[in-house]
């Protein structure tokens, strides 16, 4: 993703929309753009109860979207449990959702990730993501 583009600051705000709603659940969010690849980290609070000794991420990435992960070691490396597979950037209230469900022990999404497009494609989603930068909370 270009980093002097409007979608840099849309992926923002809708990582905030993503996130507020949450705010008792965030521990820390974390927004790269300059690796070429968009993706954001979200480390949560709390646990899956099957994994209750290993900190629970909420990613997101340009080609996949959201997915929920588990740090399997203390150096940063983690796991896939299940990803949201639904749309590239569904509503935040879908998102929240998909994180309560793991957390509450239910089984949400898919387990295999769905490629929804290939890296900095020319397919739109940087206009959708520019879009977020005109939203305000209703």
């Amino acid at each position: 993703m270009d980093t002097a583009s409007p979608a840099v600051g849309g992926l923002v705000n809708y990582v905030r929309r993503v996130a507020e709603d949450m705010a008792d659940e965030v521990d820390e969010v974390d927004v790269d753009v300059d690796g070429g690849l968009a993706t954001v980290i979200v480390l949560v609070k709390s646990r899956v109860p099957t994994l209750a000794d290993s900190p629970l991420l909420l990613t997101w990435d340009e080609v996949a979207g959201w997915a929920l992960r588990v740090e399997t070691s203390g150096m940063g490396h983690t796991t896939p449990l299940a990803y949201l597979g639904e749309d590239i950037l569904p509503d935040p209230q879908t998102v929240q959702a998909f994180l309560r469900d793991a957390v509450h022990g239910r089984s949400p999404g898919t387990l295999t990730a769905t490629a929804f497009r290939l890296p900095n494609a020319g397919d739109g989603l940087e206009t959708r993501l520019a879009q977020f930068l005109d939203h305000e909370r209703g």
